[in-house]
């Protein structure tokens, strides 16, 4: 989708804003401050659709009693290396994040680390974690299965979730951006048809089916009975199948269709899964050698002359740029997640941040 315009707002105020929202709502303080910081961060890197834009419906959620405000995490670990969370219906941030740190703990004993957890609701963006995990000195791979979108290859009905997958590895210095990967196994990610809906906007003919498998423009249809298109075709489904037998199989989560949508289910939790890796660079070569290696590959990629009107760059430079960016300038909000924002302040009865403009 084309880069959100709109007003512009502080980062700092707009996550303060989100944590008074949600303690508002009976959310602990931790809880509530590490939500509104994965929702932030994701504004911060142009991931606008799990971002402040998810911050009412995560309310809606805890309204209607299907968040646990008070969990109790359950670990089992039966080897050195493992971990599995039972996340107890906990909002999804704090879930994801105590997920990536027990990884990061792990690795950083062990050299390599997979922690698996269940029992999750919907927790921004995986890259924010990743990215975490990659500023403890450690290449992070992270996955978790979602609610049926996407169809079985050959299929006309979503079965399996858009299943995002995020990789980061540090940087070859402290002052240079890790490499970070983050991506759905479809097209797009459903949050861009979500967002779309929201605002009134057509979609791409490639991104989406109606119900009766028909490509289509319209939101609406993809998101009522339709289906989203993976990505390469068989190959995004088979990507999506990998990430639902380790997120889903290896944790216990509901998987595929079982994974009730969020959106329009109100009568159960969510109960997805997610799974991280962890490996220690220090573990397997020295820091020396690891920025040494890294930093020939990035200078190599850098070096390679790009086709005309092209530019090439490292995956995970673009979105660093577009954070000095809006780190700088403000966050731009959309009108209708501007107007959701200043609905729930109203409700509360707080202050909604001032322009950064």
């Amino acid at each position: 989708m084309a880069e959100t315009t709109g007003t512009r707002f502080s980062a700092e105020a707009l996550q303060q804003f989100c944590a008074a929202a949600l303690t508002a709502h009976q959310v602990s303080q931790r809880d509530a401050e590490i939500t509104a910081w994965a929702l932030v961060s994701a504004n911060l890197e142009g991931i606008d659709t799990h971002g402040v834009s998810r911050l009412g419906h995560y309310i809606k959620r805890i309204q209607a009693g299907l968040v646990n405000l008070n969990p109790q995490y359950q670990w089992q670990q039966q080897a050195p290396g493992t971990a599995l969370l039972n996340a107890d219906n906990s909002l999804g941030a704090p879930a994801a994040l105590a997920a990536a740190e027990k990884a990061v703990e792990l690795a950083q004993t062990q050299g390599i680390a997979m922690v698996a957890a269940r029992n999750m609701n919907h927790a921004a963006a995986l890259s924010v974690y990743a990215e975490h995990a990659a500023a403890q000195g450690c290449i992070a791979l992270m996955v978790c299965n979602t609610p049926a979108a996407m169809p079985l290859w050959g299929g006309k009905k979503a079965f399996l979730g858009t299943n995002p997958l995020a990789f980061s590895a540090p940087g070859p210095t402290d002052q240079s951006t890790p490499v970070v990967v983050d991506m759905a196994t479809s097209v797009t990610a459903r949050g861009n048809i979500i967002l779309a809906a929201k605002r009134g906007e057509a979609i791409p003919a490639e991104w989406a089916t109606d119900s009766n498998g028909i490509p289509t423009t319209d939101p609406h249809a993809a998101l009522n009975g339709g289906a989203v298109a993976p990505m390469g075709g068989a190959k995004g489904y088979a990507l999506a199948l990998m990430i639902e037998i380790l997120a889903a199989t290896l944790s216990g989560a509901d998987f595929g269709p079982h994974v009730p949508f969020p959106y329009d289910n109100w009568e159960r939790p969510t109960n997805s899964g997610l799974w991280v890796m962890a490996i220690h660079t220090n573990s397997v070569v020295s820091a020396a050698d690891y920025a040494q290696r890294l930093g020939a590959l990035l200078n190599e990629i850098h070096a390679e002359p790009p086709a005309e009107g092209k530019t090439i760059h490292a995956p995970g430079e673009g979105r660093f740029r577009k954070r000095a960016d809006r780190a700088a300038h403000g966050v731009p909000l959309d009108g209708v997640t501007l107007n959701e924002l200043q609905q729930i302040a109203a409700e509360i009865g707080i202050a909604f941040p001032n322009s950064a403009e």
